[in-house]
């Protein structure tokens, strides 16, 4: 049977309907998607040697013949060793496998075989659990081996050989890139590619090969921005007219004064608010800079032309958050909706009774009183509710990186009304080259200051040696009516890892220096409701200690806690220290950050040292990018890449070259109808959005 892409994967050899099943879980019905489906990392058994010639330490594969085969039982009643001899003319190897006894019936005397995998020198010279199969297929052995994910009762064995069987339908696909840019860039073709990525016959082929694929995810993301710089500047957008007046007494009446920066970003966004077409700005600022009160003066000039706006936060509890930071600076009620909230202002209410205050607003204008509310903060689940982001004139998107550019691209085509203008806020501070080249589509503006009055965040890496004075510090803090954040990588306790739980160090902390201390536990497994009240007793001063996992990183507001610990510090990357840092110093009162780690390398004590010497997050993200490289700094999610199988922020001489290929190609093609592959490669990309 002839394979195409079009085929379902059950048309694939050895794959029977429980295979077929679990591939679908994966989102994998066609060979089309199998050919995608990228290996994540790969096993180099491409060295191979003589039975006789293995030695201890080494990943290799032998090839010979089973001289004898034999299975025993261990010490261990419960596990059976199966011990064979293969041998060929440089002499002999002794091969072990554990707890696989049917080997012995299934491997004969005198059969040829591949065997990879390492020699371990704790018995003697010994293979011990190696990939086998027959001498001369080279599937599974002699070569560099892609590894999958896995799921259900899928094997490795049988994937790969199900993608060797499907790779020859790669050539059916449809080399999109020009040729221009595939010759003069030296890349293999995309069926080349995708052969490379998945059985490379070397190591140079394999990178040629991800290479290739790096830089078609990359170009085609620069190509995405570009249409939808281009799609927003001929869609049309409400004009929301700048009241100065009205803007400046928004100002005034302020209970601190702007910085520079903050001015500035407000002064951007509302120019940006009175074009025809759609704002799409990011709003990039540190932890602690500011960017509400610059989201509140935008959300203020666009309740005033009578139009109404929408916040959407990433998680319930900062949602809560924001929605008290609104209502305090807007001068009318705020709406809340999450899954398990819906308020107006204080007051709980239905959801009926919700949507229908907002259905109340009259037709845009300042001079008429609106009867329903202007201003709503909400989850993302607010989409998945009775609304239309097109009924708002300001859409608000906190942590940015969730909204992604094609949801960016998809508010511009949300019906046939104008659409709404989007602001974008991150609090990752990122490199701004970078930053333009990851966010191409969006305008930036930054805050780089820091409101004035704020005391410095004293920060210091606290070895085992020292940590009874520190706690000793953190229980006077107590004492004076301050509150604590105390942070640990996991939820429950881990003898692999060597990291104390959150439980373990409550029940520590219980004990010990701060045993007369209020503590409660704070995690991800815990309900919304359950997290809000333990939240909301913390705000209210009736938790002394918080002891909790990264969920306090964004959007838990203490302006009463001074000190963060944090525990196993090194197992965290800069970007998401300086975030849980920033948790504290949110008010005048000197605040603390210590640092515990248990096993310190030179890079991770070189993190956590950059950590004591500055506060500042951008620079913080340039010392990551130094150390670690920009896939680390912001992760995978926090880019904006979470779609990419290949490509990550740390591609950016690859992003760079894609950047300027898109650009030159567009001055030449500018609606791409001379690129008739490209233009439905990306049609295809924003249409998938819209169907989910």
């Amino acid at each position: 049977m002839a394979i195409h892409l079009s085929s379902p994967v059950s048309d694939l050899p050895g794959l029977g309907a429980k295979a077929v099943a679990d591939l679908r879980s994966l989102d994998i019905t066609s060979v089309r998607d199998l050919l995608w489906y990228v290996p994540f990392r790969y096993d180099d058994f491409s060295r191979v040697v003589g039975a006789g010639k293995a030695r201890s330490g080494d990943t290799v594969t032998v090839t010979g013949t089973i001289q004898s085969i034999q299975s025993r039982p261990a010490r261990n009643r419960h596990l059976k060793i199966v011990e064979a001899v293969v041998g060929d003319e440089t002499g002999e190897l002794k091969v072990v496998w554990f707890n696989q006894s049917y080997l012995e019936k299934t491997l004969l005397v005198g059969s040829r075989v591949s065997l990879a995998g390492r020699i371990d020198g704790r018995f003697g010279r010994c293979l011990t659990n190696p990939i086998i199969e027959r001498a001369g297929e080279q599937t599974h052995t002699g070569r560099i081996v892609p590894v999958y994910g896995l799921t259900g009762s899928l094997t490795m064995r049988r994937l790969r050989d199900a993608m060797r069987a499907a790779l020859p339908a790669a050539a059916e696909f449809p080399d999109w890139l020009p040729n221009h840019i595939v010759e003069h860039e030296s890349y293999p073709s995309l069926a080349q590619a995708l052969q490379g990525v998945h059985f490379p016959e070397s190591q140079r082929e394999l990178d040629e090969a991800v290479q290739r694929l790096k830089f078609d995810e990359l170009f085609l993301h620069q190509l995405m921005f570009a249409r939808v710089r281009v799609d927003r500047e001929r869609k049309a957008a409400t004009v929301i007219h700048l009241d100065e007046a009205f803007l400046k007494s928004f100002v005034a009446s302020l209970p601190f004064e702007l910085t520079v920066a903050q001015r500035k970003a407000i002064w951007e966004v509302v120019q940006d608010l009175e074009k025809p077409h759609p704002m799409n700005r990011l709003l990039e600022g540190d932890v602690g800079s500011g960017k509400t009160v610059v989201a509140a003066a935008a959300a203020a000039s666009v309740l005033h032309a009578g139009s109404r706006v929408v916040y959407l936060a990433p998680t319930e509890i900062l949602a809560a958050q924001q929605h008290a930071a609104l209502s305090r600076f807007l001068d009318e009620p705020v709406g809340l909706l999450t899954r398990t909230m819906c308020k107006i202002g204080d007051k709980d209410i239905t959801r009926d009774e919700l949507l229908e205050s907002l259905q109340l607003l009259t037709t845009p204008s300042p001079s008429l009183k609106r009867r329903g509310i202007g201003c709503i903060v909400g989850t993302h689940a607010l989409l998945q509710d009775r609304l239309k982001l097109s009924d708002f004139r300001l859409v608000i998107v906190d942590e940015q990186h969730r909204f992604g550019v094609e949801q960016r691209h998809a508010l511009l085509h949300t019906d046939e009304g104008p659409a709404p203008h989007l602001l974008s806020m991150s609090a990752t501070p990122i490199p701004r080259t970078l930053a333009l080249t990851i966010f191409g589509d969006l305008e930036l503006s930054i805050l780089n200051e820091m409101p004035p009055g704020r005391k410095p965040l004293a920060t210091a890496v606290v070895p085992e040696s020292q940590q009874a004075g520190m706690w000793k510090h953190v229980r006077e803090q107590i004492e004076q009516g301050r509150q604590v954040f105390v942070v640990c990588p996991l939820i429950d306790p881990s003898d692999k890892l060597g990291v104390k739980s959150v439980a373990e160090v409550a029940r520590e902390l219980k004990k010990g220096t701060l045993k007369d201390a209020k503590i409660e536990m704070l995690h991800g497994r815990l309900k919304t409701d359950e997290k809000e009240k333990v939240i909301e007793k913390f705000r209210t001063g009736k938790i002394d200690v918080l002891v909790s996992t990264t969920v306090v990183e964004v959007g838990v507001d203490i302006p009463n806690a001074s000190v963060m610990v944090i525990v196993g510090a090194e197992r965290f990357g800069l970007a998401q220290l300086h975030q849980l840092r920033g948790r504290v110093g949110r008010s005048d009162i000197q605040s603390y950050c210590y640092l515990l780690p248990e096993q310190l390398s030179s890079t991770s004590e070189a993190r956590l040292r950059a950590m004591e010497e500055t506060i500042d997050g951008f620079r913080l993200a340039q010392i990551d990018l130094g150390l670690r490289g920009a896939g680390n700094v912001f992760g995978n999610a926090q880019s904006g890449f979470a779609d990419f199988q290949l490509a990550t922020p740390a591609d950016t001489d690859i992003m760079k070259k894609a950047r300027d290929y898109a650009t030159e190609l567009l001055v030449q093609d500018p609606d791409l109808d001379f690129h008739p592959l490209i233009k439905a490669r990306i049609e295809h990309q924003f249409e998938m959005v819209h169907l989910e």
